[in-house]
């Protein structure tokens, strides 16, 4: 009767102790859903991720709530703020200014504005309050026209105090805006001159800035004075080498860059080492194809290197390998007192142009003559 007793019992604590177990065993199951959740939430979109980065270290939930399960299943899309502009409209006025920048590159400064009040129109704009580079694109756009001539623009770094042309991240206090009075192929008329003073009256508006505007008559005025010291000036010396028999293409390239020509478009050119205008070409005679024409620009160059005798060592060079002689673009062999002569004229040449303020191979002769 005991042994039945105590058999009874053990029974009956198994049954409980199974019970017990089933119950504690179902339970983790019931609270592990949530767990399901987390593959979707990294499997979001970065945009979308990143929006959420702050939320990632808080507690979960105690409750799985219907609405959670839906925001995992559909990721919010991400916000774009409403005070970040889009970054289009500034890049096309960056790209467009990129083509007036000065000869030495995008990292030049100077302590003051350059400027030539001799060859441009120069408008000085104050700003009353500093400005940042992105809004100084933005005011500028007045000024993304046509106008024929070079158009610079300048600003006053408000760190540095130093002049340059507008950099993403700076921020300015002042602006110079230059429009070049003339070119080889274009002169600024009342039309150009007019549109213009208007562009830059509009800039100096959005930033509530005042402007010195030349009047417009006074620029085609000026415009005028300059486009006569172009026609004055911007001769160019020929000189032809003909040989006996064509002078291929081929050929031509190879003994070019011999002598230090560069291929550029459809000519040779050889430029000069400091401000990198194209002083010398060598050129395909237009009407008689056993010669080619050496062709120099002499307000390009300074007296100092020499350009005649580059000129003509260039045409030595070229006889010599081809078995050819000197000439005019004519075909008159040059003479030693036709040389002399040259070298005459050339020098009175600078002289004239130094008298009225152009010093040949500078910046300034290269802006209105290269």
């Amino acid at each position: 009767m005991n042994t039945e007793l105590f058999l009874g019992i053990i029974v009956i604590i198994l049954v409980a102790a199974a019970g017990v177990y089933f119950y504690l065993g179902r339970k983790p199951s019931s609270v592990a859903e949530p767990t399901k959740v987390e593959p979707r939430v990294l499997a979001r979109p970065a945009a979308a991720a990143s929006g959420e980065a702050a939320k990632e270290d808080a507690p979960a939930p105690a409750e799985n709530k219907p609405e959670a399960e839906g925001a995992a299943d559909t990721p919010a899309p991400a916000q774009t703020p409403e005070s970040v502009p889009s970054p289009q409209p500034v890049a096309d006025t960056e790209n467009f200014f990129s083509e007036y920048r000065p000869e030495e590159g995008d990292d030049v400064q100077y302590e003051e504005p350059d400027i030539d009040q001799m060859t441009e129109i120069v408008v000085k704009i104050k700003s009353p309050e500093p400005f940042t580079a992105n809004r100084a694109w933005l005011v500028i756009k007045p000024l993304n026209q046509d106008f024929g001539t070079p158009l610079r623009i300048q600003a006053k770094n408000q760190i540095t105090r130093l002049w340059e042309h507008i950099k993403r991240g700076g921020t300015y206090t002042d602006m110079v805006v230059t429009l070049q009075l003339a070119t080889r192929t274009k002169t600024v008329d009342e039309l150009t001159a007019g549109n213009f003073a208007a562009a830059v009256n509009q800039v100096a508006a959005s930033l509530d800035a005042d402007a010195d505007i030349v009047d417009v008559p006074s620029m085609v005025s000026q415009a005028k004075a300059v486009r006569a010291l172009i026609d004055r000036f911007g001769i160019t010396l020929s000189i032809a080498v003909k040989s006996v028999m064509p002078l291929t293409q081929q050929r031509a390239v190879e003994i070019a860059r011999a002598c230090g020509f560069n291929t550029e478009k459809n000519a040779l050119v050889m430029r000069d080492a400091d401000s990198a205008a194209p002083w010398l070409r060598l050129l395909p005679h237009p009407e008689n194809p056993l010669m080619v024409t050496l062709e120099l620009t002499p307000a390009l160059c300074a007296p100092s290197k020499n350009p005649l005798g580059a000129l003509f060592s260039v045409a030595n060079y070229i006889a010599a390998r081809e078995n050819a002689v000197i000439t005019d673009v004519s075909g008159v062999p040059l003479t030693s007192a036709a040389i002399v002569s040259i070298t005459q004229q050339l020098r009175f040449f600078y002289e004239a142009m130094s008298k009225q303020g152009l010093d040949p191979g500078t910046r300034r002769t290269k802006r209105l003559f290269a």
